[in-house]
């Protein structure tokens, strides 16, 4: 009786340990989590992955630094919290500065920027478009409302204008 019993411990010992590795070793990771590969995802066209949103405005602009110098620029690219501001004007990377945008219909918006990132250290021949990529900080609600209002109908007006060419 006490060799089954101690037979049986033994079993339930190695199974347990056996379990304990298999649960251990062959968990899924953390980079598994990230981006799980499932068929569904490798079935997707690459042209139907949402892209984040963003619209291409061209809204004119005037930049005024913190020493009070201003400059012209466009804003060719924007999202909800950050921009492209098309310009020659070279800013340090962090500087923090007032932008002044004319709008069609509305009045001028006034927003505060950071640059982010600039190309204007880049050679001419590999840039499209010198400017700098900006983060908008201390925005009121107006304008956030207004550039998610851009947003959101500007896509609409491309589909429109794409099917009306190739009509």
């Amino acid at each position: 009786m006490q060799m089954v019993w101690i037979m049986t411990m033994l079993v339930f010992t190695v199974a347990f340990f056996l379990v304990f590795f298999a649960v251990y070793f062959f968990r899924p990771r953390n980079k598994d989590k990230i981006i799980p590969n499932t068929l569904e995802r490798d079935l997707l066209d690459p042209e139907e992955i949402p892209l984040p949103h963003r619209a291409e405005p061209h809204w004119p602009a005037i930049i005024e630094t913190a020493s009070g110098k201003t400059a012209q620029a466009s804003i060719v690219s924007v999202t909800h919290g950050s921009a492209f501001l098309k310009s020659t004007t070279e800013l340090p990377i962090g500087e923090k500065f007032q932008v002044t945008v004319t709008l069609p219909d509305h009045s001028s918006l006034q927003l505060r920027a950071e640059v982010t990132w600039s190309n204007m250290h880049l050679p001419a021949d590999k840039v499209v478009n010198r400017g700098m990529g900006i983060r908008f900080i201390e925005t009121g609600e107006d304008a956030v409302c207004l550039i998610n209002d851009t947003i959101k109908h500007q896509p609409a007006a491309l589909n429109i204008a794409v099917n009306a060419a190739r009509e």
